[in-house]
């Protein structure tokens, strides 16, 4: 826009000089015809009575007289040639000579004077005077001399004009330039602002959660690109709800392939002993009566499986229970340690004589220290030297709870699946533990992670906020 503006200003700065320019020159033609009309019609009172002689003398005296008059009347200089171009008189004001007459009329200018009757030149010496040749007639229509004018084209009064509308061109321009400063100001504003709100919008997309659509009524560009922002979240909030559908059926179709398969693994042998009791019956042989309370014995333990398993989906499933209090973690820590003194593994315990009060639910929070210490126990199982390193500490504004083993460490490949449900190393279990102690551990507010060295062992840790 603002080259625009130069470029138009540029434009018509050069037509309006070219227009005074021509305009002073027809002002300065015309002038010169209206003085020379009159000087002309002055002098025909006498050149009507001149008749052409040849003593150039009695011309003279003639005309001599009056063109001094008229030199002074018109402040003008006036010279008078005869047919032949050669200079009679000459009258000048008392401003002085404009230029010095010429002697002879050049020949070329001679001919066209008589040709055309009146020639106007710029005079040779000077670009700034105009020359006008005209031929005097007498009554009989007869060529008795030939007047000449020079004219000086003043052009301070044109620049002087030109100067003005100039400077009132100018002075409009500025007023349209700073106009259009602010109207480029104001428009840059507006697109920037759009695309700034599109670009942090854009860069803010949240592919789980609600995004807001950017609300503007424009049909230009900027309307177009919001527009298809607005598309595209819509897009995405409809791809997003059947992501979702489609992942919660394909959650329930493996939970429901996962409790499948759990329940399916006590009841074959449940199923396997019953119909071996029935193809074996015999109430009175003590053997078989042996077998017998063997096989209840396999049934109420693989009944406790089932319990079991299905007390695990429940708890993985069912929103949290119960309220939650400020507790010391030093007492529920040891209090989880004292469940597996019976074990073949050794627990050392690293508690802190200071407090480490977290705001949780006791029992919910027990369960996590206890499938953990459980998990280390049970990879520990079978070793000489097995040993787990229960530790508390504070760090920063967070209760850390660390439990190591010495077990022998995840392996690589499966680290990244060690919280996913349903996923275990364990030939018996349903493999929730791990989920369900990340589900605990995330609603207190916590973090559960955790360290794993080939051949060497694994470090579990769990930090949560400290109580206000």
């Amino acid at each position: 826009m603002l080259s625009l503006v130069l470029s138009s200003l540029i434009v018509i700065g050069g037509v309006t000089v070219w227009y005074f320019q021509k305009q002073n020159s027809i002002y300065h033609q015309d002038r010169l015809e209206r003085k020379e009309r009159a000087i002309k019609k002055e002098m025909g009172f006498f050149s009507d009575h001149v008749s052409l002689q040849e003593n150039n003398d009695i011309v003279i005296r003639e005309f001599e007289e009056k063109v001094a008059q008229l030199a002074q009347v018109h402040n003008l200089q006036i010279s008078v040639y005869n047919t032949q171009g050669e200079v009679l008189v000459t009258g000048v004001p008392d401003t002085g000579s404009l230029i010095p007459p010429l002697s002879n009329i050049p020949a070329e200018e001679l001919a066209r004077v008589h040709t055309e009757k009146r020639i106007v030149m710029e005079d040779p010496r000077d670009a700034n005077v105009l020359s006008d040749y005209t031929l005097l007639t007498n009554q009989s229509n007869q060529v008795v001399g030939i007047l000449h004018i020079p004219y000086f084209k003043d052009p301070s009064m044109s620049q002087q004009d030109l100067n003005a509308f100039l400077g009132s061109i100018g002075v409009v321009y500025i007023f349209i330039f700073i106009a259009a400063i602010g109207i480029i100001i104001l428009l840059s504003n507006y697109i920037t602002r759009n695309i700034s709100l599109l670009i942090d919008r854009l860069q803010n997309v949240d592919l789980k959660g609600q995004n807001k659509l950017i609300e503007l009524d424009s049909d230009d560009e900027i309307g177009a690109l919001v527009h298809a922002y607005n598309l595209m979240l819509e897009t995405l909030e409809k791809s997003r709800k059947q992501l979702a559908l489609t992942e919660r059926e394909t959650a329930w179709r493996e939970m429901a392939r996962q409790v499948a398969h759990e329940i399916k693994n006590p009841l074959t042998p449940i199923k396997l002993s019953v119909q071996h009791l029935s193809a074996t019956a015999n109430y009175t042989d003590p053997e078989w009566q042996e077998k017998f309370n063997k096989t209840m014995e396999v049934i109420i333990q693989q009944t406790e499986s089932l319990s079991l398993i299905a007390t695990e989906f429940s708890d993985f499933a069912k929103l949290p229970k119960g309220s939650s209090s400020d507790i010391d973690l030093r007492t529920l820590v040891s209090d989880s340690a004292m469940l597996f003194n019976a074990s073949e593994v050794e627990i050392v315990q690293r508690i802190p004589e200071y407090e480490l009060v977290v705001h949780v639910n006791a029992e919910r929070f027990g369960r996590v220290l206890t499938n953990l210490l459980q998990n280390a126990v049970q990879a520990s199982a079978g070793k000489s030297d097995a040993q787990i390193t229960l530790s508390m500490y504070q760090k920063d504004a967070m209760a850390v709870i660390e439990v190591q083993d010495n077990a022998g460490g995840i392996p690589a490949d499966i680290q990244g699946r060690v919280f996913q449900p349903n996923f275990t190393t364990k030939s018996s279990g349903s493999g929730l533990g791990l989920a369900i102690c990340k589900q605990i551990v995330e609603q207190s507010g916590g973090i559960i992670s955790f360290e794993s060295i080939a051949d060497q062992g694994t470090t579990f840790s769990v930090e949560v906020p400290l109580a206000d």
